[in-house]
């Protein structure tokens, strides 16, 4: 039930006196329904199948990679790169000074990503916006662009799983935001 709450997009529950099974998709049910005696998994499979625009956006320190796929076809894509200063841990004032520099790029990075997701996204109204990498980066970065504020609540609470932020991460995604979650009980 945690889950349900989670990630809001509904579920859908098959109950029998020997099976019981839950199915949260990665994509809002549209309906309520509830069928008994036969099984009717046409809500589910509707949701499941639907033709969706999804905006991808991951982010690791230094990486991303951004697209928009219409139904499986990767229609737009950027990636690229930032660079952030390693962490100094020699101690005393050049640490400190570091640290700073090291603040200022982060915040130059999600500056110049935030700017791009304009650029590259501002012509697409998705159905859904799927966020990976590191999720501490998710609130920061939705402060930096103007497109994901406007836009929160298209954005998916699931975070992707991916160590890189890169093309071929981005080519992956689709997999994986399409799986549901299906519980036994």
């Amino acid at each position: 039930m945690e889950s349900v709450a989670k990630y809001n997009t509904g579920a859908v529950i098959f109950w029998s006196p020997t099976n019981k099974h839950m199915v949260l998709p990665a994509f809002s049910i549209p309906a309520n329904k509830m069928q008994k005696g036969v099984l009717d998994a046409s809500v589910l499979r509707d949701t499941i199948e639907g033709k969706y625009l999804i905006g991808v956006v991951m982010v690791t320190w230094g990486w991303y990679a951004l697209g928009m796929f219409d139904g499986d076809s990767l229609i737009e894509c950027k990636t690229g790169t930032g660079y952030i200063h390693k962490e100094h841990k020699k101690g005393g004032r050049s640490q400190k000074r570091f640290a700073r520099r090291t603040e200022e790029q982060k915040k130059d990075f999600l500056r110049r990503v935030g700017n791009r997701i304009e650029e590259r996204f501002g012509s697409y109204l998705p159905d859904y916006i799927f966020f990976g990498g590191n999720r501490l980066i998710l609130k920061p970065l939705i402060k930096e662009s103007t497109y994901l504020q406007t836009r929160t609540d298209k954005i998916s609470p699931r975070v992707l799983n991916v160590r890189h932020a890169d093309r071929e991460a981005l080519g992956g995604s689709l997999t994986e935001i399409n799986r549901s979650l299906v519980y036994t009980f």
